[in-house]
């Protein structure tokens, strides 16, 4: 938790992936989170350095409460009113080995996502999209 609590819940990713990028694309144009790079400096208050990298999503809710990662997804989905998001987000709360094993799946996929921006790179990337 930090001593900042946004208006809104904001969701930080990092701006120079463009696997992050087309990932969060999704939830830009929603009205219940504000979604912004990191590398504008907006998450300074957060301990958010906008010329270090990320390693995960951060979700900041309106209580200065810091989601990352998977938790940061889920919350996220619950907040934006995505299908089974409000279902996802209590299971990650409520479920051990449901919480562990998308931790260890969003941490996989992370540790990989400069592969998956190459991917990007050449217009193929359509995750996030409709």
């Amino acid at each position: 938790m930090t001593n900042v609590s946004p208006a809104k819940p904001i969701l930080f990713y990092d701006g120079e992936c463009r696997f992050c990028t087309a990932g969060v694309a999704r939830w830009k144009n929603q009205s219940a989170v504000e979604v912004l790079p990191v590398q504008g400096g907006a998450g300074i208050p957060f301990a958010l350095a906008p010329d270090k990298p990320m390693g995960a999503i951060h979700l900041v809710n309106d209580h200065g409460v810091i989601h990352k990662g998977a938790a940061a997804v889920f919350r996220m989905m619950a907040l934006c009113g995505d299908l089974g998001g409000g279902l996802l987000w209590n299971l990650y709360c409520g479920s051990g080995w449901f919480r562990a094993l998308n931790d260890w799946g969003y941490a996989w996929v992370a540790a990989r996502r400069a592969k998956l921006s190459a991917v990007c790179s050449t217009g193929r990337c359509s995750v996030g999209e409709s």
